[in-house]
């Protein structure tokens, strides 16, 4: 049964969509500056915080508890409510100016005798995102009536303020809906000697709701009242990392702002996820999501938690051009070898089913088309399908493929029930590759790893095949190909890995090697007889640090012109 809290925690959460491409990091900037009852005193600092954090390149500012209304009975019951909303629109109309979000906390009216205790969000346009109101307030503020939802940026986030902190509901169900990055406004006013009491708990706190959910937790403190030491909010503003690891944090009873960039993709959400499988946990949790989440939101989110440790399979053999029985026979024994070795993902070279026939002398349209395959009807594509759901592994095999009249050279990924979850078309074509029609997009598909892309043989000459990919979230890269395995060629793997600090599985009928994220080869086997290399690879290794965080995209526009090189 659900306690009081989890039933009345909020009728719905938004339904926001997500944008094709998030950015792979976010810079945020946490001004901790003094809570006092003087409205005009908080406007000022907030405007100057705003444009503090422009300069330093934020992209959020964060401010803290009722830094702009004030916090104290006495302040809110003497509020000239005119005069706030005066300096509410001042706010919006100097983060509109910034082109900037900005996240401060203010009293505001709430249709009842006692105002909420708010955190509004206000976004580059000058227009607010969002607000959420203390679920736990203080007497003289009216509770608020619903959980924080929403986007910057297309991150999915969520909000706590102060006191709320002390309820690991508030942040779990947002982070089962999605959110990855949860902001903390608080103003932790103490006597002196309670505050120095409550420090390390206070600390705590904010690492349990970071390490337990596997999320950004990024907070603002009040400090002060300076130069009192009747009560005090000590500040120590922090930035704590998915794992528990206090990212940033500023000195006690300082005004000052803290920045740091923080990747998205570090939040895993794994453990909040987890906690969905474990009995009786798993059945309390999604009553309270079934509660408190719209219906078409819950169960797509609240699947299984995201995983980083993969053991990867890559095939090896040289197949028999146009002899598709033959080569399929060799896949099946390779399979269940990969399969005998708990692999997760096995990969197979370039056109396997086939030989890659395309280079081949005698090779046409007409004779490829004879033996591409079609997506719906391939009896062979059936089989792969079936071997996935049996075998309890995804597969990427390599084909011709047969689809609205066109041939490509594609490659296909089955998840482990044996559903088709993409098909990637080669896109850069060579001399022998010509009879095949390009491919018109770089996908990447949700697997239990998050994103994976895949390119295909030459793709990977071009350094913006496997940034795309790394762009629009893939942490593992699949590379089935069949031409060039020299010594060159692992210089230009290991490149594209350290580049995009990300894995790439390179699968030919030779050689099977897998780089990692620090363009090290991680595992390789090189023969002429048929075998599977195995590798066990941690995601989480793939990082977005300088080499993707400072990246000057404002410069790069030549790369997307169409003219060729004279």
């Amino acid at each position: 049964m659900l306690s009081p809290l989890i039933t009345l925690l909020i009728p719905a959460l938004l339904s926001v969509s997500e944008p094709p491409v998030v950015p792979h990091t976010l810079r945020v900037a946490s001004v901790q500056m003094e809570v006092t009852d003087d409205l005009d005193r908080n406007l000022a600092r907030i405007l100057r915080g705003i444009d503090e954090a422009r300069c330093a390149g934020a992209r959020v500012v964060l401010f803290p508890e009722t830094a702009l209304s004030g916090f104290s009975k006495e302040t809110i019951a003497a509020l000239d409510w005119k005069r706030l909303e005066g300096a509410i629109q001042q706010v919006a109309e100097a983060v509109k100016k910034s082109d900037i979000y900005a996240f401060y906390g203010c009293a505001t009216p709430s249709g009842a005798a006692k105002p909420y205790n708010t955190a509004i969000l206000v976004g580059p346009d000058g227009n607010e995102v969002t607000r959420y109101h203390k679920m736990a307030p203080e007497p003289w503020f009216e509770p608020g009536d619903h959980l924080a939802y929403f986007e910057i940026d297309g991150i999915p986030c969520t909000a706590i303020l102060c006191h709320d902190e002390r309820f690991p509901e508030l942040v779990r169900i947002p982070v089962l809906k999605g959110a990855e990055v949860c902001f903390y406004l608080s103003y932790e006013i103490n006597s002196l000697p309670k505050a120095l009491q409550k420090m390390e708990g206070y600390r705590a706190q904010l690492i349990a709701r970071a390490v337990e959910n596997n999320i950004w937790v990024l907070q603002s403190n009040g400090v002060g009242p300076l130069g009192e030491t009747a009560a005090a909010s000590l500040g120590q503003s922090r930035f704590v990392a998915p794992d528990g690891t206090v990212a940033e944090e500023a000195p006690a009873l300082v005004d000052t702002m803290i920045v740091r960039d923080i990747e998205p993709s570090r939040a895993s959400r794994g453990n909040a996820l987890e906690s969905l499988g474990v009995k009786p946990l798993g059945e309390w949790w999604r009553a309270g999501i079934a509660q408190t989440l719209p219906s078409d939101a819950a169960p797509e989110q609240a699947t299984a938690p995201a995983k980083s440790q993969a053991k990867l399979a890559l095939m090896r053999g040289v197949p028999v051009k146009w002899d598709l029985k033959n080569n399929f026979d060799m896949f099946l024994r390779m399979a269940a070898e990969a399969a005998s070795k708990k692999a997760d993902i096995f990969i197979t070279p370039e056109c396997w089913l086939d030989g890659y026939a395309a280079p081949d002398k005698a090779s046409t349209v007409e004779k490829l088309r004879g033996i591409a395959q079609n997506l719906e009807s391939s009896p062979y594509l059936q089989r792969v399908a079936a071997e996935a759901r049996s075998r309890n592994m995804y597969i990427c095999f390599g084909f011709t493929s047969l689809e609205n009249g066109k041939i490509f050279n594609a490659a296909g990924l089955w998840d482990r029930t044996g559903k088709l979850i993409g098909v990637y078309h080669k896109t850069h074509m060579q001399t022998h590759d010509l009879q095949f029609s390009p491919g018109e997009a770089l996908p990447v598909w949700d697997t239990e790893w998050g994103k994976v892309g895949i390119m295909i043989c030459a793709d990977r000459r071009w350094p913006e095949t496997a940034r795309t990919l790394r762009l629009k979230g893939a942490r593992l890269i699949l590379n089935p190909t069949y031409g060039m395995h020299h010594e060159k060629n692992e210089w230009w793997m290991r490149t594209r890995g350290y580049e995009n600090q990300c894995f790439i599985a390179f699968a030919h009928p030779n050689v099977g090697f897998v780089v990692d994220p620090g363009g090290d080869i991680a595992a390789k086997e090189e023969s002429d007889s048929p075998g599977v290399l195995l590798c066990d690879v941690d995601l989480a290794e793939a990082r977005d640090d300088n080499h993707l965080r400072n990246r000057r995209p404002e410069l790069y526009g030549v790369i997307t012109e169409p003219k060729r090189p004279n």
